[in-house]
């Protein structure tokens, strides 16, 4: 049985990561910072005899006790994310963003792991200008890219992944973001939205599927950008959903400047299968009505 860890599977990315391989019978590890909330998390998911959690309190209790297992993949997908950060946030942006992925790098590069699969942001090459970071939680992500590179060279039979994500949606998803905002208050309130937003949106199951077709295919380590092939005008999404839908979305539009942000054009990874957008955000509407 092949055997995977993955970082952050308390979050949205992570989470969908780690039920999809549970699924798939591989063995998968999970580290964790050790919380109430997170020795739950592991608590629950012990009805998987193919699931192991890893509680840590300290960095060197993170290598001594990965070292105890043979690992064949990496999926960093841990992340604190604030879009404009406070001073009580540079801490846990620095610990969670650098130094974790850092340690586990390290660690697990030493026992010669098979693939690495990190997950960056476009942030990181705001507005298509290369390395310019849009806010210090993109520059987190970048200066990690630095230490990334260092172990691709010298770890040259290791295959490493990096994939940056535009913006991402998609089942139980709690995070502060566009789609899971609209789906909250649906039937509730009016939403403020911005009328002019243009924005790039990827189904989390999309994003799973490559994942998986990096693990088990032969594709070249590189760095990708996963995005749709193409952007969403927000009033048009709007739209197309008041429509198709039985109750409307109470929409406050926001007219303020047109907001269309450049992609930097680093290679793409697709799925062969073509799939509507639009149609999946109105299934996620009617899947909760």
């Amino acid at each position: 049985m092949k055997k995977i860890l993955i970082t952050g599977t308390t979050g949205f990315i992570g989470k969908n990561l780690l039920h999809h391989f549970l699924k798939k019978k591989y063995f998968v590890f999970s580290v964790l910072r050790k919380s109430k909330k997170n020795i739950k998390f592991v608590s629950d998911y012990k009805i998987y005899k193919n699931f192991k959690g890893i509680i840590f309190s300290n960095t060197d209790e993170i290598k001594r006790k990965i070292l105890n297992y043979k690992i064949d993949y990496v999926i960093h997908a841990a992340t604190y994310y604030v879009k404009e950060h406070k001073f009580s946030d540079i801490n846990k942006i620095v610990q969670s963003n650098i130094l974790f992925p850092t340690i586990i790098i390290d660690v697990l590069c030493n026992k010669r792991v098979q693939k690495f699969i990190n997950f960056g942001t476009v942030w990181q090459h705001y507005n298509s200008e290369k390395d310019r970071a849009n806010n210090l939680y993109a520059s987190s992500k970048q200066a990690f890219n630095k230490i990334y590179d260092y172990y691709k060279n010298q770890f040259p039979k290791i295959k490493f992944y990096n994939l940056l994500l535009c913006d991402t949606f998609g089942k139980n998803d709690a995070r502060k973001k566009l789609i899971p905002t609209i789906l909250k208050n649906y039937k509730k309130k009016k939403i403020n939205i911005e009328k002019y937003l243009t924005i790039n949106l990827v189904n989390i199951k999309h994003i799973v599927k490559i994942v998986e077709n990096i693990i088990y295919k032969n594709i070249k380590p590189e760095t990708y950008i996963i995005k749709n092939k193409n952007n969403i005008k927000i009033f048009k999404l709007m739209s197309y959903l008041n429509q198709r839908l039985k109750k409307k979305i109470k929409i406050n539009w926001i007219k303020n400047k047109i907001i269309n942000e450049k992609i930097i054009n680093f290679k793409k990874i697709y799925l062969n299968k073509k799939y509507d957008t639009k149609k999946e955000i109105l299934d996620l509407f009617n899947e909760g009505i």
